[in-house]
């Protein structure tokens, strides 16, 4: 009896370890094409009125299989109110993938010019040590930030004419049609083309555009701003940052980031788990908060300053990649951003009710000075011509 099991145990390991190998050998499975949706809300300044909302949605769709004459398109629901067929088009003159090459060579860097103050974290008074002072001029190449340790995030990498043999993207010069305000993405998608499986793939609410960011100024005595606004849903993660310059060209930054970061370190969009890690490291405000105070030293140092939000969203991903002949992969991604100017409400301004900050003042004055002085002074500060 003894022997007998001995036995099995012996051909039960065999069996194992024959299994372990078979699938350490077994190929991944192939993805021929992948096809990213981008999906951003606008609101503020950016869309050309101050409380204008706008939607932005970038399709691009890469393949390893060749085609030389490409061709693709996307049918969206038809609650997307942008047509019926998007043409998902090869940009004119793009090459495809060759050894890895990069379709970007920079030229010569030249050296900046300029100071820079940074400034940090919600609150009244800035906290001790701050600002940061920063001297372009003395920066030197390979040399330790003085903007402090940028955030560890991973870098997205959508598909592109030097990742892929074949690209197409929408919108583009045959049809650039924006999506319209109430625009949605909710419901069932089709995407096919000469060079790519078919991929389908449904929408649910929750992954759809977020809606518009609608923060409001309130200068406080002291001279801090504070910034509040409503809850957003489906927020996963939330970001202040302000710009402003003195007179003397000086640039003035802040974020809301309870870390020394320039706002500026972030990228467009970001992984589901970067946010979440960012969050819980105070480098990114919580979804459910719903205000932040931004400093005196930062309200008192420029009456030209440019407060930018942005509201990262949930990501959802689709595909098949197991599904004969071929696999696909989908990734949507979303965000929502504002830009108005701290401490002053101009949609209320412009309508002549304003009840913050110098309503008295004629909307036409207003808002080209401050505008005009800001981006000279940064221009200056950053070594740009006038």
């Amino acid at each position: 009896m003894n022997k007998m099991l001995t036995a099995g145990a012996g051909l039960g390991a065999i069996a194992l370890a024959a299994t372990a190998a078979t699938a350490q050998q077994a190929p991944k499975p192939k993805v021929e094409a992948v096809y990213w949706l981008s999906a951003e809300t606008v609101s503020g300044m950016a869309t050309g009125q101050p409380a204008g909302v706008e939607k932005n949605l970038l399709l691009q769709l890469g393949s390893v299989r060749r085609n030389p004459a490409p061709s693709a398109e996307h049918l969206p629901p038809q609650i997307l109110g942008a047509g019926e067929r998007l043409p998902l088009v090869t940009p004119a003159g793009a090459e495809p993938k060759v050894d890895g090459r990069a379709d970007y060579r920079p030229g010569t860097a030249e050296q900046p010019k300029g100071r820079i103050e940074l400034y940090w974290g919600c609150g009244e008074t800035a906290p001790a040590g701050q600002p940061v002072v920063i001297d372009l001029a003395a920066m030197k190449a390979g040399g330790p930030s003085p903007f402090g340790t940028g955030p560890n995030v991973r870098a997205m990498t959508p598909p592109s004419t030097a990742s892929h043999a074949t690209y197409g993207e929408w919108p583009n010069g045959r049809k650039g049609t924006r999506v319209p305000r109430n625009a949605s993405l909710a419901g069932d998608h089709v995407v096919q083309g000469n060079y790519s499986p078919d991929m389908r793939f449904t929408v649910a609410p929750a992954n759809d555009f977020l809606a518009a960011l609608a923060p409001r100024n309130a200068e406080l005595a002291s001279g801090a701003v504070k910034v509040s606004w409503p809850t957003l849903a489906n927020a996963r993660g939330l970001i202040l940052t302000v710009t402003g310059a003195r007179d003397d060209g000086t640039v003035v930054m802040w974020t809301s980031s309870a870390v020394r970061m320039p706002g500026m370190a972030l990228p467009d969009y970001l992984e589901q788990s970067d946010i979440a890690r960012l969050v819980q490291q105070r480098i990114l405000l919580a979804p459910e908060a719903t205000e932040c105070v931004v400093p005196s030293a930062v309200g008192k140092a420029t009456d030209s300053a440019m407060l930018m939000m942005t509201a990262f969203g949930p990501e959802a991903n689709y595909g098949a990649p197991r599904e004969a002949p071929a696999g696909w992969a989908v990734k949507l991604r979303t965000r929502a951003t504002h830009m108005s100017m701290l401490g002053v409400d101009l949609a209320a301004m412009l309508a002549g009710s304003g009840d913050e900050g110098d309503s008295d003042a004629p909307a036409s004055e207003a808002k080209p000075k401050k505008k005009r002085g800001l981006l000279r002074g940064i221009g200056s500060a950053l070594g740009v011509p006038g």
